[in-house]
């Protein structure tokens, strides 16, 4: 899908900080609207429906939470633009965040709610996840990174001694996986959602010491390693080591029901694991963070920088005092902040938050920090044509797995496409 391309005006405050922007989609009934890919999934909707409720039991503000699955959100609040239903506030990725800020109806939150006193909740580390060019459009809720996930029991199964390290090594567990785990599939590798297969694509890439598009916007994909990674990747499906038709969902369910050894995702593995194995905290014992695959020994593993925000729209100033902006403080307050960030499968973005015991002695989070490696920003998300990039690399790649187009196709066309989208993008 391509984005709006208007040439939006970035949304002022006036020069007043205590003005705020009221809703242009708010359900009847309710005080203010929010849209949740969390409360479109099951394992999380529990969680966002008790901060809601939490929130109304504290303040009389009634919210009404939207689901809209994580794939589709892009796309559902472009529409909801257009018809001038947008909810007040919404959950967002943090790689959207570049194209969500050139709508119109975007809040510049920064003035909204005080610069300086939000610099002094956030974690600096964790501010950056809701500022484009340098204006806070997005409260930071949660933050990590993106990395590979093991299943110890089918690793066991496989027998897989030890956690695969570089990428032969992992090619070798993906076959002995699908030698001896019968119906598995070894690795669940994003091959059909354009929002999903990019980041999979990414940290391959990356492994095998490439790039797509660099920290100025530059194309480079056209590289002997990112055709050395195609080749891998082309190689994964020929082999039956990955899957046809497989998204983030369907990689969380089979991992945790026990036929996919390995795959990538946010801490939050450790949630979707606990509920699709109907095992509760027990999953916790075959949910193992690895570090990426690295080409060779001495190579540093990477991992994509992550985080959820939560954007503002609308378009008249009210109060400051205003429910929608009470919503807003809520998800830094402490109580928010010392919950749903671990429920959610994250760290907490607040000073005080990461301070909490609770925080300090979650042994999974301190497995992945030590599994992270090297992070980097998601190459593709950050730029304000992303969803036409996410979808030219997810068509190139599909080719490739397909046998439509060899690595070297696959990648010139990628090179090719990827630069002109990036010129109309100027």
């Amino acid at each position: 899908m391509k984005i709006n391309r208007r040439n939006f005006v970035a949304l002022g405050a006036a020069g007043a900080a205590s003005l705020a922007m009221p809703s242009i989609g708010r359900a009847q009934g309710a005080n203010v609207s929010f849209m949740s890919f969390n409360f479109a999934e099951d394992p999380n909707r529990p969680f966002i429906q008790k901060v809601v409720e939490d929130f109304k039991g504290s303040s009389g503000i009634t919210v009404e939470p939207i689901g809209s699955a994580w794939g589709d959100m892009q796309r559902n609040i472009l529409l909801r633009q257009r018809s001038r239903t947008l909810p007040q506030t919404a959950q967002i990725q943090d790689r959207w965040l570049p194209a969500i800020a050139q709508m119109q109806e975007t809040v510049d939150l920064g003035a909204l709610l005080g610069r300086p006193a939000i610099e002094e909740a956030i974690d600096p580390g964790a501010l950056g996840l809701g500022l484009v060019a340098n204006k806070l459009v997005g409260l930071p809720l949660i933050s990590g990174s993106v990395g590979f996930v093991a299943n110890k029991e089918i690793m066991a199964k496989a027998g897989i001694a030890k956690v695969p390290e570089t990428i032969d090594e992992f090619r070798a567990a993906l076959l002995a996986v699908r030698d001896k785990v019968p119906n598995s599939v070894p690795f669940g590798m994003a091959t059909k959602n354009p929002s999903s297969i990019p980041l999979d694509l990414m940290l391959l890439v990356w492994a095998h010491g490439g790039r797509l598009v660099d920290d100025e916007g530059k194309v480079v994909a056209n590289s002997p390693a990112t055709r050395a990674a195609f080749e891998f990747i082309a190689g994964l499906m020929r082999d039956r080591l990955v899957a046809p038709e497989i998204d983030r969902p369907d990689a969380r369910r089979l991992f945790a029901q026990g036929t996919c050894a390995f795959y990538i995702d946010a801490p939050a593995a450790r949630t979707f694991a606990r509920s699709f194995s109907g095992r509760g905290e027990a999953a916790d014992a075959f949910v193992l963070p690895m570090k990426t695959p690295i080409l060779r020994a001495g190579d540093s593993p990477r991992s994509v920088e992550w985080g959820q925000v939560i954007s503002m729209f609308a378009t008249a100033p009210v109060a400051a005092d205003a429910p929608v902006v009470r919503w807003l403080r809520n998800f830094i307050s402490n109580g928010v902040q010392t919950t749903l960030p671990l429920q959610l499968g994250g760290l907490p973005t607040t000073k005080s938050g990461r301070a909490s015991p609770i925080v300090r002695n979650d042994n999974f989070l301190k497995d992945w920090a030590a599994a992270v490696g090297v992070t980097r920003k998601h190459e593709i998300g950050v730029w304000s044509n992303g969803p036409e990039l996410s979808t030219i690399l997810s068509e190139e790649m599909q080719a490739a797995l397909l046998g439509q187009k060899n690595a070297n196709a696959a990648v010139d066309a990628i090179q090719s496409r990827m630069e002109q989208s990036m010129a109309r993008r100027g």
